[in-house]
């Protein structure tokens, strides 16, 4: 038995040897090349992939995409080294010439070696982002070509910072990369200044059996939305993502996940209202202007707080653009027609017994119209009680159109807090009108 046994392990002991050989050999097939060839190789790969697109490259760059939305950028990268460049990061759409390299860093990289368009990025100061900018980079590691589109990780944020670049198309690089990115600046500019724009933008996600309703919250500094939702209990839940905008319409990133489904890309459809569609596996979502708000505002104690409300002049953009329009157009025609020009506008008398007025400052004096106003669940109605400071009927035709405009409808308007005046310990809110949300009044108290 002892010899049976010997015999059968120095066969098992032959056998595991030759095995053994056998994946070295295999093992010596697929790594025959050193490290330094193979990193040489996906750098010629890369390379040449990029060359290849004599019409450009279209990219969307996250920088981090837990902080910030996107921008997109066009690029054509040309034998010598150099790569045209235009984005739609700000006003200036020329092409610009730098230089970019491929090479071996901790994997193979692209990196952009002088400035151009995608530094800016990069640049800490960016109003409104003193300090950090979007935290951009000029170095990317790429990670993979999928039929002609490459993605790259950003190397100073590997899980939230992505470049995607996917080739144009273009027959004339130039004219079409300029134009391509004045139209994405534009959809992202009207996102916030057009006159369309509600005082409640929101998302909606519809998976064929419900309907979820958020209110968007968006950061128009950062391009970041953090969507809110708010179920009957109470209990709120929310999503966060960047947006880039494009020249069709917007990209959100990270995607947003709905029943396994993924939506990333939106349409500009204005055939409802202004909005931004993705329809995808039975999935719909909406990017976009609501009507009414969609979770609680936080409402303001009209008439009870304090005595005065001032028309917040200081701090514009609280007010929205369809105000602003309508304000800047009457006042100019007022200059203009008859040489009339207003200092300042408030509600005064609000709560000190007296009647409440609507104040006109102007140059040419004080216009005062008396009013009545009731609050009920965060709405106030405002009306003309017809009593003046001795106005008369023809000068008060002339005033009428901004008092229709500061009085509203029968509907009133939504009551919404908005913080401090910035350096002041008064507090802001706006008058929102319920019949049309486009236009949103702010005010600060006295």
């Amino acid at each position: 038995m002892k010899k049976i046994n010997i015999k059968y392990w120095f066969v098992g002991l032959l056998f595991v040897i030759l095995n053994s050989c056998s994946n070295v050999d295999r093992a010596e097939s697929v790594f025959d090349e050193a490290p330094a060839d193979r990193a040489t190789q996906r750098n010629a790969e890369l390379l040449n992939s990029l060359l290849s697109e004599t019409s450009g490259f279209k990219g969307v760059y996250f920088t981090k995409n837990d902080e910030f939305g996107g921008f997109t950028f066009y690029m054509k990268f040309n034998e010598d080294g150099t790569v045209e460049m235009t984005s739609d990061f700000d006003e200036n759409l020329d092409i610009e010439t730098s230089s970019y390299d491929v090479r071996l860093g901790s994997a193979t990289e692209l990196v952009f070696t002088t400035r151009n368009h995608i530094q800016k990025v990069s640049n800490p100061e960016i109003t409104g982002l003193v300090g950090t900018g979007f935290k951009g980079t000029s170095v990317f590691q790429f990670f993979s070509n999928d039929s002609g589109v490459l993605t790259f990780r950003d190397i100073r944020s590997r899980d939230t910072g992505f470049l995607v670049l996917e080739p144009t198309g273009f027959s004339d690089f130039e004219s079409e990369s300029i134009a391509s990115a004045e139209k994405s600046l534009n959809r992202r500019n009207e996102f916030v200044d057009s006159d369309s724009v509600t005082s409640f933008p929101f998302m909606s996600v519809d998976d064929g059996s419900s309907v979820k309703r958020y209110a968007l919250n968006y950061d128009n500094i950062k391009l970041f939305a953090n969507p809110t939702t708010q179920a009957d209990d109470g209990t709120v839940s929310d999503e966060e993502f960047g947006i880039a905008f494009t020249e069709d319409g917007l990209t959100i990133s990270p995607a947003l996940e709905v029943n396994g489904v993924l939506i990333e890309d939106f349409v500009f459809d204005d055939s409802s209202g202004f909005e931004y569609v993705s329809v995808v596996d039975g999935v719909t979502a909406k990017i976009g202007y609501g009507s009414t708000p969609v979770t609680p505002l936080d409402p303001y104690d009209f008439g009870v707080r304090r005595n005065r409300a001032w028309v917040n002049f200081e701090e514009p953009l609280k007010s929205s653009t369809a105000y602003h329009s309508f304000y800047a157009d009457y006042t100019s025609f007022l200059e203009t027609t008859y040489g009339l020009t207003i200092d300042f506008i408030l509600y005064n008398n609000l709560n000190d017994g007296n009647v409440p007025v609507l104040f006109f400052g102007t140059n040419f004096g004080a216009f005062l119209f008396g009013v009545d106003f009731v609050v009920t669940d965060g709405i106030v109605v405002i009306t003309d009680n017809g009593l003046s400071n001795g106005v008369t009927p023809g000068t008060k035709a002339i005033f009428q159109p901004l008092i229709d405009l500061y009085m509203g409808g029968p509907e009133g308007f939504y009551l919404n807090n908005t913080g401090s005046l910035e350096g002041f310990a008064n507090r802001t809110f706006s008058m929102i009108n319920v019949a049309d949300p486009t236009i949103e009044i702010n005010y600060w108290d006295e």
